[in-house]
């Protein structure tokens, strides 16, 4: 069932175009809202949510409440068509990245164009998609989106189910304060995703020159996930322009490098289905 989910979904994502309202981001970010109004409201029970609100823990597990109540009526239910629905939704919700995929098409036209003034900013709007504030090369934001927004939530609905994939996506979309304890969150919760995805790098690419870039990610510390996924993408396949003028080729070949990776999981899922492991 997971398998057939995920191809669904994959396949939907491309050709279907989601309300924003549907989007997971979306009924995160309403539930957090509501939540702030009836903390407004000054009831007791509600000042004291709020006072628990105000650890990290506390904002979590109450931002994950909906996820849970999906969850909680999937298994109620226990059907099998209800959870084949709901889990392609829930991937459909959580891979909705139509930003990013604009900028990327506008990013492409503009450099093929000659346009340096809206390359840049393009270059700009990707970065805003993939969550970065410092500035990058295109094929490193590229790889990062990618990971966010189909690589992760595959792998968290195979380990986890719907809970896994809601879970992923609505710690990845909240609003969050800045702080440290936030940035551990996130490093614990792409740790696993990075690896993975890295690892089928090996397969699909230079297996001997990336090895050894991968082991150094798995074992090393501090362990910057953004950094290992680009290192070990660049290890695998040539990703660095080969000159000052070439913006696209890189961009292009990056795109190709996380075609075949997804490829080969797909693959290896579906081998795993038919051994009977999933």
């Amino acid at each position: 069932m997971q398998l057939l989910a995920i191809l669904l979904a994959y396949s939907l994502e491309r050709s279907v175009t989601l309300s924003r309202n549907l989007h997971w981001r979306r009924i995160v970010l309403r539930w957090q809202q509501w939540q702030v109004k009836k903390t407004q409201m000054g009831s007791d029970s509600q000042e004291k949510i709020a006072e628990w609100r105000q650890h990290l823990i506390g904002e979590v597990v109450w931002a994950v409440l909906p996820a849970l109540i999906v969850t909680f009526v999937v298994v109620l239910v226990d059907s099998f068509l209800l959870s084949f629905v709901i889990g392609v939704l829930a991937l459909l919700a959580s891979m909705q990245c139509g930003q990013a995929r604009a900028a990327y098409k506008a990013y492409l036209e503009a450099a093929n164009s000659g346009d340096t003034g809206a390359t840049a900013e393009q270059l700009r709007q990707i970065r805003r998609a993939a969550g970065c504030h410092e500035a990058a090369p295109v094929h490193d934001l590229l790889l990062w989106i990618h990971l966010r927004y189909y690589f992760a939530p595959l792998l968290y609905y195979v380990l986890f189910g719907i809970f896994g994939v809601l879970v992923y996506a609505t710690l990845r979309d909240m609003k969050n304060p800045r702080n440290q304890a936030w940035s551990q969150l996130q490093l614990v919760v792409h740790w696993l995703p990075t690896r993975m995805m890295s690892f089928g790098f090996l397969m699909v690419g230079n297996f001997g020159k990336a090895l050894p870039v991968w082991l150094s990610s798995v074992g090393n510390t501090p362990q910057n996930n953004f950094e290992a996924l680009s290192k070990v993408a660049n290890a695998a396949e040539q990703l660095e322009p080969s000159h000052d003028d070439d913006i696209t080729s890189t961009a292009l070949t990056t795109v190709a490098l996380m075609k075949r990776n997804l490829l080969f999981f797909i693959v290896l899922l579906a081998v795993m289905t038919i051994a009977g492991w999933f």
